[in-house]
């Protein structure tokens, strides 16, 4: 768990509860580590963390606005803040694709 806060800290961002949410809760079989929590202001986050070798591409991207639309309707609440943490090549296009959205990304 510390090497997933410890980046999102050092960038100021800090939690009042923050755990690891199961894809199997909502049917999904993505090798992806999704965690979720509140910050200090009370905004409801996300945080996808990918780590792999393969590069990240707007496909991978637009997959990931699905979990996050699943995971809203699972938990009961909108999520305010969404968070990227990518340890792998990252496709312009893909980063450009999350920025527009509103997305964080922080990359290791």
């Amino acid at each position: 768990m510390k090497e997933i806060l410890a980046p999102l800290q050092s960038r100021g961002l800090l939690f009042k509860r923050f755990e690891p949410f199961l894809l199997k809760e909502i049917g999904s079989r993505k090798r992806l580590e999704v965690y979720h929590g509140v910050d200090t202001q009370n905004r409801y986050t996300l945080v996808i963390r990918l780590k792999r070798k393969s590069r990240v591409l707007q496909k991978d991207v637009r997959e990931w606005f699905d979990l996050k639309q699943r995971i809203e309707q699972h938990l009961g609440y909108p999520i305010l803040q969404n968070i990227a943490l990518i340890e792998a090549p990252l496709c312009s296009k893909a980063k450009a694709l999350l920025e527009s959205e509103g997305w964080r990304v922080v990359t290791a």
